[in-house]
């Protein structure tokens, strides 16, 4: 693990007090494409010979649906809005998208399934479900002016993969103002390795806090 030092010299910024009304957690790309064995990628590795290629993925995604189950059950009695976030585009071929983001469509096509929010962490009625078409959710939804417009100045993110969407999504929070925390058990990657580099490395100073789904929900003394 790496530390840059530069942090040793800093304060620790100061943050206001839980406020639930002033939370949202932000879910991302937890549904059948990303986290099903038998969703997109799942296929993809059927359609490319490669069975279990993604084994530990699918199984890492089991391993944090009770934290997050747990989390979203604490956020709903408490106030924390939930926001679920996927990628979905507009166009049978994407090309409304980012290219590079899922490429191999014409093989192995998107099907109904893939854009379901996954079966663990299915939304509620009237819970927000916003469609991007980018890494980050910042750069293709209107998650930012959503969470101006119902006043939540704090965000906690989850979801998979670490390094990827989560990270983005994470640090383009903390960019725009907002008190930003990575839920650390509540995200995944393709290989622990890949999400315990990122953990740090998101963490790492005094932008991004990091902590567990059960040191949030003690912190927030509820």
């Amino acid at each position: 693990m790496v530390h840059d030092p530069y942090w040793d010299l800093e304060l620790e910024p100061e943050e206001p007090d839980f406020d639930p009304a002033k939370t949202a957690l932000l879910i991302i790309d937890m549904q059948n494409m990303c986290s099903h064995p038998k969703g997109w990628m799942g296929r993809l590795c059927d359609d490319q010979g490669l069975p279990g290629h993604l084994d530990e993925r699918f199984a890492f995604m089991e391993e944090i649906a009770p934290n997050l189950q747990r989390l979203m059950g604490f956020c709903r009695r408490t106030g924390v809005e939930i926001i679920h976030v996927r990628i979905a585009f507009r166009t049978r071929t994407g090309r409304d998208g980012k290219r590079a983001l899922i490429n191999r469509m014409e093989t192995t096509p998107l099907i109904p399934f893939d854009m379901e929010i996954w079966e663990p962490v299915k939304p509620l009625p009237d819970e927000i479900v916003l469609d991007k078409t980018s890494v980050s959710t910042f750069n293709s939804t209107a998650i930012d002016q959503i969470l101006r417009n119902m006043g939540r100045d704090r965000v906690w993110t989850a979801g998979c993969v670490t390094e990827g969407c989560v990270e983005l999504t994470t640090r383009d929070a903390a960019d725009r103002g907002y008190y930003t925390t990575l839920v650390t058990d509540c995200c995944a990657s393709s290989r622990h390795t890949a999400h315990d580099d990122a953990v740090q490395r998101i963490t790492d100073g005094n932008i991004i806090r990091g902590y567990t789904a059960d040191q949030l929900i003690a912190r927030a003394g509820m």
